[in-house]
């Protein structure tokens, strides 16, 4: 606590300086724009920039008379750029704002109009699905057709390098993610996370970024990099806003509404957004196990359908005031009030031996009824010290999760040659998790030199969660206490962090950027059950680099190295044997290590769209789920361990293609060979390894009238997993899009898993282990949507801003 008060004391106090600085002498700029006939053109955009660089100093877009104006700009240079669809790019003279100059009246500019072919041009361009950089990947979901309807985990799927494994989760490469939501982490992992995704719609999102290098700027956690969901916000200024529903068929109906607004004014700017989505699905799980207890083997296979209810209500509000045109404050607020719920049938038979007729069967039911809420806030101070680029701002955090469950679990044993049922067992818990976190940052930015800039920060992080679990087991038709199965963990964990980064243009073609990041991580678990307790404290450093060379005007490489750390879900650290049903068990481990991770790419850029990518990485002290089997009581329980090491070794293609006018191809090839090596129950060293390839494509065609066709499709080869083996997967979608009413308005609709192969089949099967998995979550979904633009078209977007305990949110739940 010491260490935080200091950060703070610190961070506060150049918080002050920096508004204390004096404002620099400054005057105003009006300027009017017309069209070639003299009349006043409205709404063009007009940027001020600096003579010397080009560099911009700021925008403004032109009043419904054609006409405006820049106040306080410090004394200098500067020269005008005028651009508006459909006309031509204009450049005004040259000026000099200064003592003798404080008021500049500038002559009317005039743009001349394109020719029909190039306003043609203008209209129809759209941003690809996917585009690729060295260590960034960027899906421009907005634009797709066939997002409406899917969630945020069906869009990842389509992603290049990312993959589902049989438990739901997202992995790059192969590696654990970081998952963030408008640069803010999402305080959740595991099953949490996963139905977050699945009930996030895609129609409320505008980008998805997939960052496998990130700088030294950002947490160090996430082996595989960052995924960071970007939704959609009003871009305007003035009042305005965007509303939407969606309506799905699938098994069953859903829907969901969503809307966004923006009051923007010279003094403040007031934002947020409102959701609700109720979403109802259906799982099916098959299994398949075998036991040699004794040299006597017999098999047992598990049939599960599970249907699933989400209830998501999601709200932000957000406030920014002006103190003045260099400081600003603001303040975050999200939350979100979720319920989920499922019932689940299961049918497990056993069999004498494989391939013979059960000789009985277990037959369960149970309910899971689930409630989650969540408040952040997020309160933040911006300093622009001066128009060569020096900034400050300061972050402070407080969020607090909160989740209730509850479990009622029935079962019997049917005697197939008897025909009697016998054995019945009911089960009863009562569950609660509390997390909270509190974090405080500060980051700066300086430039330094020529085409050069520093950035530096200090980040503190303080999370303590609490979990507990009540077990309630029938007896004579009595539910009873069991004192030795429920369960109360506690956990407290204390980040310290430091970072410095430097990126320069060291030649008109030549760009690098280098950057350390030091954090230390104190934490201290404690089993009140078990009476166990885990103390750990250590510092680690995560440098980075990223150089970048331009060959000629066609052809450019890049280079980018990282190292990451994977700390351990806070859930995952929980030493207590919970009870998933009668034959499967899971256990936390309270001794899991971080897991490391350098990563390297190399990427080759031709005309700026063509992109070849190889990339390695090297993993050691890997975090995986791993699965003990007990032959003579036939029950499996699912750990996490420290597997010794994993490879990755990738080629990632880029070939986006313009066919026609109105036909562009976006295509992805992706290759990689990867292994993981770990010693299993026996104490009998391992190593499984694969080669898997992808491709994906996205087809637009824009046609007459403002409609959109999409046609999109994927190929997954089978693949490796740490003990798992996955099979191939594949699917096509269809969607169609038009925009109406002077395009605010846009209907959407789509049909997608048309071959109806999303799903997960694989095995497990090392020393006494041989497990077949076939589950199966999204069946063929219709899905029609409808969205509207209102307000004022002319309204900068209210500020991203990356809040302190964004890089926590993925490890709770």
């Amino acid at each position: 606590m010491k260490k935080f008060i200091v950060v703070l004391g610190i961070l506060m106090s150049v918080g002050m300086y920096s508004f204390a600085q004096k404002t620099t002498p400054s005057g105003s700029i009006s300027f009017k724009i017309t069209d070639a006939s003299g009349k006043p053109l409205p709404f063009a955009s007009v940027l001020l920039r600096k003579t010397k660089d080009s560099a911009q100093v700021k925008g403004e877009m032109s009043s419904e008379a054609g006409d405006g104006r820049f106040e306080k700009i410090p004394y200098g240079q500067y020269f005008l750029q005028v651009s508006q669809m459909g006309y031509n790019t204009q450049y005004a003279a040259n000026f000099s704002v200064d003592a003798s100059h404080t008021s500049v009246t500038l002559p009317p500019i005039s743009l001349q109009q394109l020719s029909k072919s190039l306003q043609t041009v203008n209209v129809t361009a759209t941003k690809p699905f996917i585009e690729k950089s060295a260590g960034k990947t960027v899906l421009n979901v907005e634009s797709s057709v066939t997002a409406v309807g899917n969630s945020a985990l069906d869009i990842l799927k389509r992603a290049p390098g990312v993959q589902i494994d049989n438990n739901e989760n997202v992995k790059m490469k192969g590696q654990t993610v970081t998952v963030m939501i408008d640069g803010k982490l999402t305080y959740l992992s595991g099953e949490d996370l996963t139905n977050l995704l699945k009930n996030t719609p895609g129609e409320s999102i505008a980008q998805i970024e997939l960052l496998t290098s990130p700088s030294a700027k950002y947490d160090a956690s996430g082996n595989g990099g960052i995924i960071n969901i970007k939704t959609k916000k009003g871009k305007l200024t003035g009042i305005n806003g965007t509303v939407n529903a969606t309506l799905s068929q699938s098994r069953y109906g859903t829907y969901s509404a969503n809307g966004n607004f923006n009051w923007r004014t010279p003094k403040f700017n007031l934002f947020g957004d409102l959701g609700r989505t109720d979403r109802p699905f259906q799982i099916t799980r098959h299994y398949s196990r075998r036991f040699n207890d004794k040299g006597v083997i017999t098999e047992q296979t598990q049939d599960i359908f599970q249907r699933n209810r989400f209830q998501r209500n999601a709200a932000k509000i957000g406030f920014d005031y002006f103190l003045n045109d260099k400081n600003t404050i603001g303040v975050l607020v999200n939350g979100f009030k979720n319920r989920f719920n499922n019932q689940i049938y299961s049918n497990t038979n056993f069999m004498s031996a494989p391939g013979a007729p059960a000789d009985s069967i277990v037959n369960s039911y149970s309910t899971n009824n689930n409630h989650f809420n969540n408040i952040a806030i997020n309160l933040n101070y911006k300093a622009v010290l001066d128009t060569s680029g020096r900034e400050y701002s300061v972050d402070a955090d407080y969020a607090r999760f909160n989740s209730d469950r509850s479990l009622l679990l029935n079962d019997s044993m049917l005697d197939v040659k008897k025909q009697q049922v016998r054995n019945p067992n009911g089960i009863r818990n009562q569950g609660g998790t509390q997390i909270t976190i509190k974090s405080l940052k500060g980051d700066f930015s300086w430039p330094l030199g020529k085409n050069g800039k520093v950035e530096a920060g200090l980040k503190a992080s303080l999370v303590t969660t609490s979990n507990k679990l009540a077990y309630d087991s029938l007896q004579n038709g009595t539910y009873h206490f069991a004192p030795s199965q429920s369960n109360e963990f506690k956990y407290q964990e204390d980040v310290y962090a430091a970072y410095a980064s430097y990126k320069k243009q060291l030649t008109p073609k030549t760009g690098i950027q280098a950057g350390l990041r030091v954090e230390n991580t104190k934490s201290d678990g404690y089993s009140v059950t078990l009476k166990s307790q885990v103390v750990r404290s250590y510092t680690d450093f995560f440098p980075n680099l990223t150089i970048d060379q331009k060959l000629n005007e066609q052809n450019k490489i890049s280079l980018a190295y990282s190292r990451r750390i994977e700390r351990p879900e806070y859930s995952q650290l929980n030493p207590f044997m919970f009870y998933l049903d009668k034959y499967t068990f899971f256990r936390g481990n309270p001794y899991l290590r971080p897991q490391y991770t350098n990563n390297v790419e190399l990427a080759y850029t031709f005309k700026d769209k063509y992109i070849a990518t190889l990339g390695y990485n090297r993993t050691t002290d890997v975090i995986n789920e791993f699965l003990y089997q007990d032959d003579s009581a036939k029950t499996s329980t699912s750990t996490l361990m420290n597997y010794q090491k994993s490879h990755v070794y990738s080629l990632a293609v880029t070939l986006p293609f313009q066919v026609t006018k109105w036909w562009n191809s976006d295509n992805n090839l992706n290759a990689a060979y990867n292994d993981y090596y770990f010693t299993n129950n026996k104490n009998q060293k391992e190593m499984t390894n694969s080669f898997t390839y992808s491709f994906n494509t996205t087809n637009t065609f824009t046609l007459p009238k403002d409609f959109k066709l999409e046609v999109s499709g994927y190929y997954n080869s089978p693949f490796v997993y740490a003990i798992f083996k996955g099979y191939s997967e594949y699917n096509l979608n269809l969607g169609i899009q038009k925009t109406f009413w002077d395009k605010k308005a846009t209907i959407k609709f789509n049909y997608n898993n048309i071959l109806r192969n999303e799903s997960y089949r694989g095995i497990a099967q090392y020393s006494n282990l041989a497990l077949h998995i076939f589950n199966t979550w999204q069946f063929r979904t219709a899905s029609l949507y409808f969205s509207y633009r209102f307000g004022n078209s002319s309204i900068k977007a209210a500020r991203d801003r990356k809040t302190g305990t964004s890089d926590e949110q993925k490890r709770a739940g």
